[in-house]
């Protein structure tokens, strides 16, 4: 009777493992033709040939380009020669620009960018002033370059620094009482423009670069006369409106034709 029960019991166990085997085989089983089904179903779906360059685009734009570059080339107010900035010496390299110039045993040296520098500081009454004798005249749109600049006065070891900005345009009449705004009339009949100004925004001194190391003041927290003194300093070295004009008109030209070779470069690069 242990002896049935025993072999009873093997066989129980060795049926038992049989179905564990059948059913594990029959899982692999699905699995793999599960497996092989998912692949040979979607696998011919993805067909590289089907993936085409499409260059209507490049031809769209190449286009648009040919007669856009045509007109920024005509509204250029100096398309053979830069505007002059008195007693300074110009330097360019892409979109930087270095002015230098020597005041007796100062060397003084002023850089500005003309990247996102256009209309940037135009009050809403000035645009509006524009957009009236631009539809009056029937001419178009006339932007305008006002960059940030820094200017450095280096005496002896050390350098007198400026971080400057252009003020936003007023109101006419107030600039007009400051003598800001040119209200006589032209030969042509033309009214005068706005004439351009700067603040100062912070200043310093150091020794080699200025940089987070160097401190630096915020001239809107100094004391009134001493920014009234800082700004007769820069005057008596040669910056002063008639500089923030001339800066101004030569950065709004320079920034033009850096915004053409843009537009010219777009062009070689879509007709590659």
């Amino acid at each position: 009777m242990a002896f049935r029960n025993l072999t009873r019991s093997l066989f129980q166990l060795t049926k038992r493992t049989n179905i564990n085997q059948r059913l594990y085989s029959s899982i692999q089983y699905s699995q793999q033709y599960r497996k092989f089904e998912i692949t040979q179903r979607y696998f011919s779906i993805r067909k590289f040939s089907s993936i085409q360059t499409n260059d209507n685009a490049y031809r769209d734009l190449d286009t648009f380009l040919q007669k856009e570059i045509q007109l920024e080339n005509t509204a250029q107010k100096h398309p053979t020669q830069l505007p002059n900035i008195q007693d300074f010496q110009v330097e360019t390299k892409g979109p930087e620009v270095t002015l230098t110039r020597q005041v007796g045993d100062d060397k003084i040296t002023v850089k500005f960018n003309v990247t996102n520098t256009v209309n940037t500081s135009e009050s809403e009454q000035e645009v509006e002033l524009n957009a009236t004798e631009q539809q009056a005249n029937n001419a178009p749109t006339q932007l305008k370059s006002r960059p940030t600049f820094t200017i450095d006065i280096n005496r002896g070891n050390q350098i007198l620094s400026f971080l400057c900005s252009y003020l936003p345009n007023e109101d006419p009449d107030t600039r007009n009482q400051h003598g800001g705004i040119e209200n006589e009339q032209k030969p042509d009949g033309e009214q005068g423009h706005f004439l351009e100004d700067f603040q100062i925004d912070e200043f310093a001194i150091h020794e080699g670069e200025w940089n987070d190391k160097v401190y630096s003041s915020d001239c809107s927290v100094i004391d009134g006369d001493l920014y009234d003194k800082l700004l007769n300093l820069l005057e008596e070295h040669g910056i002063g409106e008639e500089f923030a004009n001339q800066l101004s008109d030569f950065s709004t030209a320079y920034e033009h034709r850096q915004y053409i070779g843009l537009l010219e470069k777009l062009q070689k690069f879509v007709k590659k």
